[in-house]
């Protein structure tokens, strides 16, 4: 899913024709193959949506790319200007599927519901109605602002009931905070699997902020304020080289022993997941991936 998520940043006409080179060559040697893609049509702060098949797994994947690598690869933000914005995000109504409780943040939701909910909704219904998806896994993933999409994208279609005979998967990289705990309720119950994964140090998984005590950091809920960013489960916390894992709390987010003890946020740890420079992969020609020094050479 880590190749998928690569191959998302790559631009829709590319990723139709196969040309997206170590990203087309990595999925298509598993069997993954596009069905379609298309952008937000945002020339500043393009957002890819792309629906793909494996076959041979049963599976249809949705995925989404973010803002986050692609304006730091163009020059237009720096690093600390993008955290910064995600920091100061500002909580909204859950309002298309309206709970009291649920809060979400907007910059998220808003790139999901203004830019790709319409056309999202329209093609997924007419995949999971058709005969030839019948009995496939629906499989969401993405990688830091994508992550939040596909994951606005799965629990929309959670709630609007589209996926009533098939089992959801959903596989984040480097996700930020999305919204609070009585949002995460909405959906969970609807999840086959849930995991996010975080390579270590990676500043993004922080951001928004939660509101901490001094006991039991991150706080469910309180009064006052307006929000209370909390993370769903499972998180499946990687060390710095990817090489081992520890599979966190499966009932809370929000996990001392995990990402939430760590003290020096990184950027460079949000780039790169098991060894693929995500945002750029689509860019290096593929020779032999399967070759670990061959694919620190292409990420160099």
């Amino acid at each position: 899913m880590v190749y998928v998520s690569a191959l998302a940043y790559c631009d829709p006409k590319l990723i139709l024709s196969s040309k997206c080179k170590a990203a087309t060559s990595s999925t298509e040697d598993i069997g993954i193959f596009p069905i379609s893609s298309l952008s937000n049509k945002d020339s500043i702060s393009p957002i890819y949506m792309t629906f793909l098949k494996r076959e041979l797994e049963k599976e249809l994947i949705v995925v989404f790319s973010g803002t986050f690598l692609t304006n730091l690869l163009k020059g237009t933000k720096g690093p600390g200007e993008l955290v910064d914005e995600f920091a100061h995000m500002i909580p909204d109504d859950y309002d298309i599927h309206p709970s009291r409780e649920a809060k979400v943040f907007d910059f998220f939701y808003e790139h999901y519901v203004d830019e790709f909910r319409s056309s999202y909704l329209d093609q997924m219904r007419a995949i999971v109605n058709s005969e030839e998806y019948s009995g496939y896994k629906i499989v969401f993933t993405g990688h830091s602002l994508g992550g939040a999409l596909t994951l606005h994208a799965a629990v929309d279609g959670i709630i609007s009931g589209l996926f009533t005979s098939h089992d959801v998967i959903i596989y984040t990289f480097g996700q930020p905070r999305m919204g609070n705990i009585e949002f995460n309720d909405l959906y969970l119950n609807g999840v086959k699997e849930f995991y996010r994964i975080i390579h270590n140090n990676d500043v993004v998984p922080h951001l928004p902020p939660c509101i901490t005590d001094l006991n039991d950091g991150c706080v469910k809920d309180g009064f006052l304020i307006p929000i209370f960013p909390y993370h769903a489960p499972t998180e499946i916390f990687y060390n710095e080289g990817m090489t081992n894992y520890k599979v966190c709390s499966s009932t809370e987010g929000e996990d001392n022993t995990c990402s939430d003890q760590i003290s020096s946020p990184s950027i460079d740890e949000h780039l790169v997941y098991f060894g693929v420079d995500v945002g750029k992969y689509h860019r290096h020609y593929s020779v032999d991936l399967a070759e670990e020094a061959t694919i620190e050479k292409l990420i160099k």
